[in-house]
């Protein structure tokens, strides 16, 4: 990745104390997670997806943009839960309370027994109901197919504290991406039924799901499911020494899934540039 093609090398090329935090880190030599979250990451990624959000333009997208960005952004759900699991186990010997937070994801994504049916299910299901929008089954582009193939490997690797900082990237975006896709649907419906907002009632109850910290599926108290599910993985990189997490190993990790998320933001912005 490049200047010219990576949100995050930008990011760190206008930040030099955060490029140094990542240089430190990766060397050794920087040694606090805390301050590597709070002060570097968490303002990456904030930074990042403010610009993501601005290209991708979601009020100013015709029809057959806001499809293909909702088929695309279909697809990386449909697997996260498998490899939410894939993950936990790959670190239950390493790590049980790593795993155990991997394993609350996964029960929340995939659908535990007697709460909240599957995301991935309620999703679909939504975009059905709401906008007769058919997106299961949907073959990815090869940007996306190349996102779902880094977290295929990621979930496999040998290194736990590789898994916990890829795993904390794919959570700390979530929101974010939430919110985008939350106006990519809008605009949807704004364009084909002439309803945005509450008036799509499942799109609405599955985006306050994820963003509304007094929802009924939000399981920890005070935060809605994505920001606990934030905070319960930067945790373990926060507090890297008392759980055994490997820094460098976790930072690697950050920035092989950061890095392929926001590339992915940005080819699919591309593709949509040339349906115009």
């Amino acid at each position: 990745m490049t200047l010219d093609n990576s949100l995050v090398q930008s990011y760190l090329k206008a930040h030099p104390e955060t490029q140094s935090a990542v240089n430190g880190t990766l060397l050794g030599k920087f040694t606090s997670g805390t301050a590597l979250v709070t002060a570097h990451l968490a303002p990456l990624v904030e930074w990042a997806y403010a610009r993501i959000a601005e290209k991708v333009g979601a009020a100013d997208l015709n029809e057959a943009q806001a499809r293909m960005y909702i088929e695309e952004l279909s697809v990386f759900a449909r697997y996260n839960a498998q490899y939410l699991k894939a993950a936990a186990t790959a670190v239950e010997g390493f790590c049980p309370e790593l795993a155990h937070e991997l394993r609350r994801n996964h029960l929340e994504e995939g659908g535990e027994r007697g709460k909240v049916p599957a995301h991935y299910v309620l999703y679909t299901n939504a975009l059905l109901s709401d906008l007769g929008l058919l997106v299961n089954g949907h073959v990815p582009a090869r940007e996306t197919e190349t996102l779902v193939n880094l977290h295929q490997w990621m979930v496999g690797s040998h290194m736990p504290s590789h898994i916990a900082g890829a795993y904390y990237a794919t959570e700390a975006v979530a929101i974010a991406e939430t919110e985008i896709l939350r106006d990519i649907t809008n605009r949807y419906g704004e364009l084909t039924i002439g309803r945005s907002g509450s008036e799509l009632k499942a799109l609405h109850y599955y985006y306050d799901l994820h963003l509304d910290d007094e929802h009924e599926a939000a399981q920890v108290g005070g935060m809605s499911v994505e920001a606990a599910h934030i905070e319960g993985l930067a945790r373990f990189i926060k507090e890297s020494e008392l759980f055994h997490i490997d820094l460098p190993q976790a930072l690697d990790g950050w920035l092989t899934i950061t890095e392929g998320m926001t590339h992915w933001w940005a080819q699919l912005a591309h593709r949509a540039s040339e349906m115009n």
